[in-house]
């Protein structure tokens, strides 16, 4: 079995053991552990440049999860909001329509709150979410926004 494989069967379970305990702390814990404590292994190392919006965008699409930059294009930009529209392959996406589940509920409950704890090491004011009217596969690509709040 491929690492792909692998990695989706393995969000699968953690899905399926999510909902049918109504509990997605495992997933969030895991994931805000390992993203936080990969940014503080790696922030020296970091050359983020921009405002902080561009920062959050660099930090954890293009450094931590790699994804090219022409897979999550930007739709908008200014210093204060950037929204980018994803269509790199994921596993979250494959496990969810391999187990029947809906990607709104599953990454808002459990992929969002580890995004939100690793952007708020560059800044706490950053917010991350997405719009659930047009994520995959419902459309084709997730629409997903990095904000910087105010004071």
């Amino acid at each position: 079995m491929d690492q792909r494989e692998t990695k989706i069967r393995e969000i699968q379970e953690k899905i399926e053991r999510a909902i049918n305990g109504d509990n997605w702390n495992e997933i969030n814990e895991e994931l805000t552990e390992k993203r936080t404590g990969w940014y503080e292994k790696n922030k020296g190392d970091l050359a983020l440049e921009g405002s902080e919006v561009r920062k959050a965008y660099t930090l954890f699409l293009l450094e931590y999860l790699k994804i090219d930059p022409g897979e999550a294009p930007i739709v908008h930009e200014d210093e204060t909001r950037i929204v980018w529209r994803s269509v790199n392959w994921c596993p979250v996406i494959e496990a969810c329509e391999r187990g029947g589940f809906d990607t709104r509920e599953v990454c808002k409950y459990g992929w969002e709150r580890s995004v939100q704890a690793m952007i708020e090491k560059i800044n706490p004011r950053l917010r991350f979410s997405r719009n659930y009217d047009r994520i995959r596969p419902h459309t084709d690509y997730c629409e997903e926004e990095i904000e910087l709040t105010p004071k």
